[in-house]
């Protein structure tokens, strides 16, 4: 436990040194939201909007909508981005192995960067929510467990994600490429930038299918007040299973 504390408050520190990890885990989704938000507005009018069939908005303001969809970014870029990178790099400069070597197993090392990524996600939703409010004038999320539960499970399922890209890419350099890449691809479509009521059939039900798609509804709807949609958390907590065991299998076997 001390050396799962210890290793913990090590990676925290050495994160806030990063600004490329500062920047997309907190600065750009923040100002995404900001912009987004200035964009569309929060005009209780627009709440009705309907494309296609659906409500674009969900029943919220823009800047509503925009707000709760921007953790589920913080969460995706976590997963997607910041841990493979960290964690290839740790294993091209030879502290992977020196943590084993130390008796530092595969978990407590996995353990230690999704705490850092659950603190990083706290710290993110409520910068986000209370920006959001001052700027915006949006309200609070209505269900604050409902929400909890959510990045809960958005943390294991990116965590699992991220952990199975490290074991396949190896390379610090891939990792970065091919999660910047994920993540701007996810970004698009998941209903996280344009509204998915917006985008052509395909690509909606593309996006809505999504890890970070199923994220963006598993926060929305209890942040608006709206329930919690099972079905968004039983996937998240699918893809924390069945990616998150082969993962952590080819993780230590590295």
């Amino acid at each position: 436990m001390k050396r799962y504390l210890a290793l913990t408050k090590a990676e925290l520190r050495l994160f806030l040194r990063e600004p490329f990890s500062i920047v997309f885990v907190l600065a750009f989704p923040l100002m995404m939201m900001l912009l987004l938000s200035a964009v569309f507005g929060n005009d209780q009018a627009d709440a009705n909007d309907v494309e296609n069939g659906m409500l674009v908005w969900k029943g919220v303001t823009p800047a509503s909508y925009y707000t709760a969809a921007s953790v589920a970014g913080i969460v995706g870029a976590l997963g997607l981005l910041t841990l493979p990178t960290r964690l290839t790099t740790y294993g091209e400069q030879g502290i992977l192995r020196r943590f084993r070597a130390s008796s530092v197993s595969a978990p407590a090392i996995v353990a230690a960067q999704l705490t850092l990524t659950a603190v990083m996600f706290v710290a993110g939703t409520v910068l986000m929510a209370i920006v959001a409010k001052l700027v915006s004038g949006v309200d609070l999320p209505e269900d604050h467990l409902g929400v909890a539960l959510a990045l809960l499970l958005g943390t294991t399922a990116f965590g699992a994600i991220g952990v199975l890209l490290t074991a396949v890419l190896r390379s610090s350099r891939s990792a970065q490429g091919i999660g910047l890449l994920l993540f701007i691809g996810s970004w698009l479509i998941s209903g996280t930038a344009p509204p998915r009521a917006v985008l052509p059939a395909g690509l909606r039900d593309f996006g809505g299918a999504m890890p970070l798609g199923q994220l963006v509804d598993a926060i929305q709807e209890p942040w608006f007040g709206q329930g919690w949609d099972t079905t968004a958390l039983l996937v998240l907590a699918a893809v924390s299973l069945v990616i998150g065991a082969p993962a952590m299998w080819l993780f230590a076997r590295e």
